[in-house]
C-alpha cells in the first residue's frame, strides 16, 4: 500500500551481511491485545549500503506506489498483456504467443520488479536453436510485459530495451519441390490416409493431396489456408477473399491459378474449405502432424508445409513474376506489398495473368 505518512526509517541488521540495510514505512496505526497502539510497517526492500538505501526511500517518497502492486508476478503481467495484445489476433497466433510464454516458466512467480535483463537474456540465449520467430515472439512477449509495468508505476528501468541479439540461428533450408515431385502428387490425388475425426480413438481415411497443391499453386501458409470458408470463394470471379491476419497484408485477394480450379471446386461443400468427413475444422497441428508429414513419408519425400510456398515464390520468379514485385507481394501477402489500391476487376485480372504463367 501506499504511505499515508511520507516517512520512512533506515535499519541496520547486523545478521544480514549481503544487504544489511533496510527500508520501511510507515503504515498507519495498531491496537495491541493489552489496548496499547502500535505502529504498523511495510518494508519497502533490502539495500547492500546505507547510500542506497537512502536513494530508494527518496525514490518512494518522490513518487509513491502500491507496494501490494509492485509484488505482482511476471505471469500475471503477462495475462493481463496477452488479453490485450492477441484479442485481434488469429487461434494459431494466439496459440504461437502462448507456445512460447511456456519457455519463460523460471519466471512464472518472480515479482516484476525483480526481473532483470539477465533473466529474460538467459530465456533467449537457452532457446537460439529455435526458429527466429520463437525468439521474435520472446521479444515482444518480455516488451510488452515492462511497458505494462512502466505504465503502472511497478518498475523504473525498461531491462527489456537492453536485450542483446542471441547467436545466430542456423536457418532453415528451404527445400524446392522438384517437378517430378509436382507430378508425382498430382498422380496420388486419390491417396487417403488415416485422419482423427472428432475423435482421439476414431480414424477416417483421408484424401487431402489436393490440398498441397492448393498450397504449391497459390503460396498460401497452411494457417490461411485451414481459415477458408466456402462464403469467401467466388469460383466465377476465380478468388478467394482471404481473411488472413498474420500481417496487414495478409487480408488479400488469392487469385486461383487454373490447374487447381477444379480442386477448389470439388471442396465446394461444408463450412470450411478443408473439412473432416464429419464436418469438422483441421488444426494446424493435426494437418501438419497427422497428415503432411505421413503424406511425406509415404511418397519418400523430405519436405515442410512452408515448402510449398517457397516453391510457389521461387517459380513465380522464374516465370517472371519476379519475388520483390508488388504484384507477388499482393499474392503472397507479404507486408511491405503496397495494398492501398482497391482489389478493382483490373487489379484482379492482373493477379489472375500473373499467377496463371506458373508451370510446373
Amino acid at each position: 500500500m501506499k504511505n499515508p505518512n511520507g516517512y520512512g526509517g533506515i535499519s541496520k541488521l547486523p545478521g544480514n551481511r549481503r544487504k544489511p540495510y533496510r527500508v520501511r514505512l510507515t503504515a498507519g496505526w495498531q491496537r495491541h491485545n493489552n489496548g496499547k497502539l502500535l505502529q504498523k510497517y511495510h518494508t519497502l526492500g533490502y539495500y547492500t549500503s546505507r547510500r542506497a538505501a537512502l536513494i530508494a526511500l527518496a525514490d518512494y517518497n518522490k513518487r509513491p506506489y502500491d507496494l501490494n502492486q509492485q509484488q505482482l508476478t511476471f505471469s500475471k503481467l503477462y495475462e493481463q498483456w496477452y488479453d490485450k495484445h492477441t484479442a485481434r489476433l488469429s487461434k494459431s497466433s494466439r496459440n504461437s504467443f502462448a507456445a512460447a510464454w511456456k519457455k519463460c516458466s523460471d519466471l512464472f512467480e518472480q515479482p516484476i520488479n525483480k526481473i532483470k535483463k539477465s533473466h529474460m537474456q538467459a530465456v533467449l540465449d537457452r532457446n537460439q536453436h529455435l526458429s527466429p520467430s520463437v525468439q521474435t515472439r520472446l521479444k515482444t512477449i518480455f516488451r510488452g510485459i515492462f511497458r505494462l509495468a512502466l505504465e503502472n508505476d511497478l518498475i523504473s528501468v525498461d531491462y527489456s530495451s537492453y536485450l542483446e541479439k542471441t547467436a545466430a540461428v542456423s536457418q532453415t533450408t528451404r527445400s524446392i519441390f522438384t517437378r517430378s515431385e509436382i507430378r508425382q502428387l498430382w498422380q496420388n490425388l486419390d491417396l487417403a490416409l488415416p485422419l482423427a475425426d472428432g475423435s482421439r480413438h476414431h480414424y477416417t481415411d483421408v484424401s487431402l493431396v489436393d490440398t498441397v497443391l492448393i498450397m504449391l499453386y497459390s503460396g498460401i501458409r497452411i494457417g490461411e489456408l485451414l481459415e477458408i470458408q466456402i462464403a469467401h470463394i467466388d469460383l466465377k470471379k476465380q478468388i478467394i477473399d482471404l481473411h488472413g491476419t498474420k500481417t496487414k497484408a495478409a487480408h488479400r485477394i488469392l487469385p486461383l491459378h487454373k490447374d487447381i480450379l477444379p480442386l477448389i471446386a470439388a471442396r465446394m461443400h461444408g463450412t470450411y474449405l478443408i473439412e473432416t468427413p464429419s464436418g469438422h475444422k483441421l488444426t494446424y497441428d493435426t494437418y501438419k502432424k497427422r497428415f503432411f508429414e505421413l503424406l511425406m513419408a509415404k511418397l519418400n519425400l523430405q519436405h515442410k508445409p512452408h515448402d510449398c510456398r517457397h516453391t510457389f515464390i521461387s517459380g513465380m520468379d522464374t516465370c517472371g513474376v519476379s519475388a520483390g514485385s508488388v504484384i507477388l507481394k499482393r499474392i503472397v501477402g507479404h507486408a511491405n506489398a503496397d495494398i492501398t489500391e482497391s482489389y478493382t476487376h483490373k487489379n484482379i485480372r492482373q493477379l489472375l495473368n500473373a499467377v496463371n504463367q506458373l508451370k510446373y
